[in-house]
């Protein structure tokens, strides 16, 4: 192409130059522009990759109606988790109380196990002291086994360990079955030894009886129980 350009008179090849020349900035400029457009695509593209596409309508409603329903959900899980812990703190409650009940049955059982048998055992002694000048060697040795057994009795209500509700009542309570054990001591020493029984006088023994019926009646009150007691026991020390 050259050498027919240069064949070519002057005048066309000046014409020819700058036709070529054209070309060469017309393509130059086409290029620029295409490069241009190019990178501001690949800028537009980035923007729109970064910035969220708005959503239409229909998702909007549908995003909120899935969060409103994992609210809801999540609502009911901590309402369910809220009854199931009322739930067991009124099964807990219930079985405290179940256990307090049990406790205090058993309490009451004891107290009228002990009373019953501390009573009647003090009864035995007593009778036998009322016909002191008519005592056989077995009398004197069952007063023994009365004395014995009404100490293991005041031992036992002494270890009782009463509920709340019972404190001041097993006090008393002790206090009584303390005095029948007592009392009981002083029948079997007097029915053992006559000479002794002058010395410790019968006085005594009433007074202890006394006081050991008084304790009962006030225990029976705080229980509200009418356990068995020695109201109305004759007193010895008159008949001597």
């Amino acid at each position: 192409m050259t050498h027919w350009v240069r064949g070519l008179s002057p005048p066309v090849r000046v014409l020819v130059y700058a036709a070529l020349a054209a070309l060469a900035f017309a393509l130059a400029a086409g290029m620029g522009a295409m490069g241009a457009l190019m990178l501001r695509g690949d800028v537009a593209g980035l923007l729109e990759r970064q910035e969220p596409r708005p959503q239409p309508a229909d998702e909007q409603d549908v995003d909120r109606a899935q969060q409103k329903d994992g609210a809801a959900e999540r609502d009911g899980v901590a309402a369910g988790q809220t009854e199931v812990a009322s739930r067991q703190g009124q099964a807990a409650a219930d079985r405290s109380a179940d256990a307090s009940q049990r406790d205090e049955a058993e309490y009451v059982d004891a107290v009228e196990d002990i009373q019953t048998n501390a009573v009647e055992t003090f009864l035995n002694s007593h009778e036998k002291l009322l016909l002191y000048d008519a005592l056989a060697a077995d009398d004197v040795q069952e007063m023994g086994a009365n004395e014995t057994a009404l100490q293991d009795m005041a031992d036992r209500a002494a270890d009782l360990a009463p509920p709340r509700k019972y404190e001041e009542q097993h006090e008393v309570f002790g206090s009584a079955i303390d005095e029948l054990h007592e009392a009981a001591r002083l029948a079997h020493g007097m029915a053992a030894d006559p000479v002794a029984a002058a010395g410790l006088g019968f006085d005594e023994y009433d007074g202890h009886v006394t006081e050991a019926s008084s304790l009962l009646r006030r225990s029976n009150e705080l229980s509200g129980e009418d356990y068995e007691s020695i109201e109305g026991v004759r007193e010895v020390s008159p008949e001597f």
